[in-house]
């Protein structure tokens, strides 16, 4: 609907035609104190100032929760190599993630304990290439750290020992050396 109106600007009582859009009658109307706002509406623009407030704090809410979910979850991926990012592998962790928490802000921990339980469960694939490389790296570290316990005895302490540890303890100490020739490039000599 339009309506003429006469305007006072530079060209003085000029008609001007004014177009009533659904906007222009909503203002109308909170100016003459009516009230125009339909919250019970599905249209974001007919609700009152507060509800729309609280529906974008909501959805602000929201917005922060799934990045943080995110952060998360790019943090157990981080921390797990052997677990491959596919959809089916995310499906399975998220179902086992609702199923022990419920519907929340999942933190790392919980995405390592639904990991534990998906993975015990064979819910999810593995690579088994990375599995293999990390095992070989934990024998690595358990061998380097079993080398760094060698206690070395003294004279006195060997003479009381029986036989067969003096030797065990030689056998540990030649494979040491040996190792550590080894991770040198060449056999020492």
């Amino acid at each position: 609907m339009s309506t003429r109106s006469f305007g006072v600007g530079s060209y003085g009582n000029a008609p001007s035609i004014v177009e009533n859009n659904e906007f222009d009658t909503q203002v109308r109307a909170r100016l003459n104190g009516e009230s125009a706002f339909n919250d019970s509406s599905p249209r974001f623009e007919d609700w009152s100032p507060e509800k729309q407030r609280a529906a974008y704090e909501g959805m602000r809410r929201a917005d922060a929760n799934l990045t943080t979910i995110h952060e998360n979850a790019d943090i157990f991926l981080a921390n797990h190599p052997e677990f491959k990012d596919t959809e089916a592998n995310g499906k399975a962790i998220n179902r086992t993630l609702k199923a022990m928490f419920g519907d929340v802000v999942h933190t790392t921990e919980q995405f390592e304990a639904a990991y534990e339980v998906a993975r015990a469960n064979n819910l999810v694939e593995l690579d088994k290439d990375e599995i293999a490389k990390q095992a070989k790296a934990a024998t690595q570290q358990r061998a380097k750290s079993e080398r760094s316990r060698i206690v070395y005895r003294t004279e006195a302490e060997l003479e009381t020992l029986p036989l067969e540890e003096i030797r065990r303890l030689d056998a540990i100490e030649r494979q040491r050396q040996t190792q550590e020739a080894g991770e040198r490039g060449g056999l020492g000599l």
